[in-house]
């Protein structure tokens, strides 16, 4: 993958960030994990000085608000604020299930440009809540996207690849890595897994690498643009690549684990 450059900021399809780690729902191979994370929000402050160093060497078209579950965030304005005065990108956009937005405040919908709602079949948004959440775009002009989703794909292999050849050729063939960009902590990632896989999986494989401090680029480093552009481009594989099936996975009905109950 190459990348064109524009006012010396890379252009991009794509950046997220995971408003909160944690979920109202469970969904089985949750891409960012989130049924398996603890409950994490992130503060405005932080988000807003990483982007505003970001900014610097990036140009993404949009800017997505993802999670885990964003409206579960205590202060969504705050965090659009953030994001609106770093300069990141001219489109905002937000993902979610729907169960909060439909009572969110005006506040949000205010600070929008876009909304994708992701509606799963094995826990489906009521129709008048999609109706409610349709209207509230209307009235504040945000282009909503009604995703209905009856299939997950699996992310996670059941052991991790044993091979070189295998872990390259995941690598080689994921879209994540072009399409789900993510700043999370300081670090800009290729896509959404490093930063989570090692807190679910560590137990289990007690050798796996800090993936989270390995597969990122930190935004404090010398020549920002030059790193980004050599980690975009990149044909090495990832660590995190080792513990992913990226667009190999096998596509299956739509489910929800059991309700963790402490």
């Amino acid at each position: 993958m190459r990348y064109e450059l524009q006012d010396g900021r890379i252009l991009t399809w794509s950046l997220e960030t995971h408003v909160a780690a944690h979920c109202n729902l469970r969904c089985v191979q949750c891409c960012p994990l989130s049924p398996h994370l603890p409950a994490w929000a992130v503060e405005p402050s932080a988000l807003r000085d990483d982007l505003s160093r970001l900014a610097r060497a990036l140009r993404p078209n949009v800017f997505k608000l993802t999670g885990g579950e964003p409206f579960l965030h205590p202060d969504l304005p705050a965090v659009l604020d953030a994001v609106r005065a770093s300069g990141i990108a001219s489109q905002v956009s937000i993902t979610t299930n729907g169960f909060l937005a439909q009572s969110a405040p005006d506040a949000v919908y205010e600070r929008l440009d876009r909304m994708t709602l992701s509606v799963y079949s094995s826990a489906p948004l009521p129709e008048r809540s999609i109706a409610r959440i349709t209207e509230r775009c209307e009235q504040h002009q945000v282009h909503l996207s009604v995703k209905r989703i009856d299939a997950f794909q699996q992310l996670t292999p059941d052991t991790p690849h044993d091979t070189d050849e295998a872990i390259r050729g995941v690598h080689a063939r994921c879209w994540l890595k072009v399409r789900c960009h993510l700043v999370h902590a300081g670090r800009f990632y290729a896509c959404t897994r490093p930063p989570h896989v090692a807190t679910v999986l560590g137990r289990e494989y007690p050798d796996m690498p800090a993936l989270g401090e390995v597969d990122g680029v930190t935004l404090d480093t010398p020549d920002l643009l030059g790193q980004l552009l050599g980690y975009l481009e990149r044909e090495t594989p990832l660590a995190t690549c080792r513990y992913c099936l990226g667009g190999d996975g096998a596509w299956l009905p739509h489910a929800q684990l059991p309700r963790a109950w402490s």
